[in-house]
């Protein structure tokens, strides 16, 4: 069974073991979420140049579309203030700032009507983040930045949890996804060829839960979760963020999400940054993820 908690008041360690077991932490807005949102906003206005963000999509081509958003999510990415933000988000949340690391946020944009569904707009199908290479010891962060609706938002399969689903994880690694399908989402604009993991049987979505959330609302999640972008047909264009954080007591622990169908290669362990000063992991952290997870496939 996955439970739902709403405004915990668990310490780290705590909500780290809930939500390895499947567990799900929704938390109010507070002024730290708001504060990176708020910058967020800023930044996606200035952006669009006096268009309104959610609806600027019906006012331009697809192309000069994929142009601005380009830059402002590069720039909302390896903005210094960005990462300022997210520090005082994990402090918030009671985090050991020198044992937590974090990827840095995306700012994600889906747009309506199928206007983009590739490369920069892309619509994520099901997944599990640890089919990306994801370690299994991944907390997922995800929140809007403007308010949500029913067909506007995420989708998680909750009975996926501990159900397995056939896949093609074993066809991805992540060495060759940062050499080629990273560098390649700016050309890919009517179809996105990269090579995404992605369920190869039917998803049962009858328990589909899908979230509407306010501005600033953070919600909190394994990344093996199921889970999926819904199919945008609101006539608003979607902006949400997300980050992922592990925590280096949970690594030599083996403290994770368990694994039921992944065989991908490679690690995201590399992109972690201290949310103490910044600095990468180190790279004996990433070796080992490395080693372990190439090895358990063979």
């Amino acid at each position: 069974m996955n439970t739902l908690h709403l405004d915990p008041k668990f310490t780290d360690e705590r909500r780290r073991q809930r939500l390895f077991a499947g567990d799900f932490c929704l938390y109010s807005a507070q002024p730290s979420v708001v504060a990176l949102c708020t910058h967020a906003s800023q930044l996606i206005h200035q952006a669009f140049v006096g268009k309104a963000p959610e609806t600027a999509q019906y006012e331009m081509q697809v192309e000069e579309f994929v142009s601005i958003i380009g830059p402002l999510k590069t720039l909302f990415t390896n903005d210094a203030k960005t990462k300022a933000l997210v520090r005082e988000i994990l402090k918030d949340f009671g985090h050991d700032l020198r044992q937590t690391y974090f990827d840095v946020p995306r700012l994600r944009v889906v747009t309506s009507d199928k206007f983009l569904t590739a490369g920069l707009g892309y619509a994520y199908k099901a997944h599990r983040d640890t089919w990306y290479s994801s370690p299994d010891g991944q907390i997922n962060w995800w929140l809007p930045v403007f308010d949500l609706e029913t067909d506007r938002t995420l989708a998680i399969y909750p009975e996926y949890w501990n159900r397995p689903i056939k896949n093609s994880s074993s066809g991805f690694d992540y060495d060759e996804w940062t050499r080629v399908g990273r560098s390649n989402a700016t050309s890919q604009v009517k179809t996105d060829t990269r090579n995404h993991p992605l369920p190869t049987e039917a998803v049962d979505a009858e328990n589909e839960m899908r979230l509407v959330l306010l501005s600033g609302q953070p919600v909190l999640f394994s990344g093996a979760h199921l889970h999926a972008t819904v199919p945008n047909n609101s006539g608003k264009t979607r902006f949400s963020i997300d980050f992922r954080t592990i925590h280096l007591d949970d690594i030599p622990a083996g403290h994770g999400a368990p694994n039921i169908d992944n065989q991908c290669r490679g690690t995201t362990m590399g992109d972690f940054l201290s949310a103490d000063d910044f600095s990468p992991i180190a790279r004996e952290w990433v070796d080992q993820a490395r080693a372990v997870r190439n090895a358990r496939i063979h």
